[in-house]
């Protein structure tokens, strides 16, 4: 997923009098990953083998990762993909939750609070296992650095002194753009 700097774009409404903000192309296409898969195609079918489906160390050998990391790197996946107010999740693809009738809310900078209490639970659960348990996660390297950026950029958020509006209050028209730096 891109950041928000690189998917956001200003364009004008449909009636042509007014500028409104659309997420658009939010998602990179993975052409490394593609290139690897081709590896795996039959010369017999033309089709991709399942061997081509699997995530790969550099030394292309098959990754693998215990299930409790997998729902680790899931929570955190979307809780950095949170709206810039940290309420719901953004709708990143092109059908959130494949709800056909909000097949047009990614383009609108949307997010789902239902989303965002999915996460609340799959966190929950996966602290519940570890403390039990008392065993470490092991990650990804590439999940631990996310990690370290995502908590550099909440400090950032924290450093700059934002707070949330007083309840009862509303939210502001205008986000401010200090959440946009995180």
């Amino acid at each position: 997923v891109k950041p928000r700097s690189e998917k956001y774009i200003v364009t004008l409404t449909y009636d042509g009098k007014e500028e409104h903000i659309l997420q658009l192309d939010s998602t990179v296409f993975d052409t490394d990953k593609e290139d690897e898969q081709e590896e795996f195609r039959s010369s017999q079918t033309g089709i991709l083998g399942t061997e081509a489906y699997w995530q790969r160390t550099p030394a292309g050998e098959v990754f693998e990762s215990s299930p409790i990391a997998k729902l680790f790197l899931l929570g955190f996946i979307k809780f950095s993909t949170r709206d810039a107010y940290g309420m719901g999740v953004e709708y990143e693809g092109g059908r959130p939750g494949w709800n056909d009738a909000m097949n047009g809310l990614p383009g609108m900078v949307g997010s789902g609070m239902p989303e965002t209490y999915e996460l609340q639970q799959m966190l929950t659960y996966v602290k519940k296992v570890v403390d039990t348990y008392n065993r470490p996660i092991t990650i990804p390297s590439e999940l631990a650095d996310m990690v370290t950026e995502v908590e550099a950029a909440l400090d950032t958020l924290e450093a700059a002194g934002y707070e949330d509006p007083a309840p009862g209050a509303g939210i502001p028209d205008a986000v401010p753009a200090v959440l946009f730096n995180y």
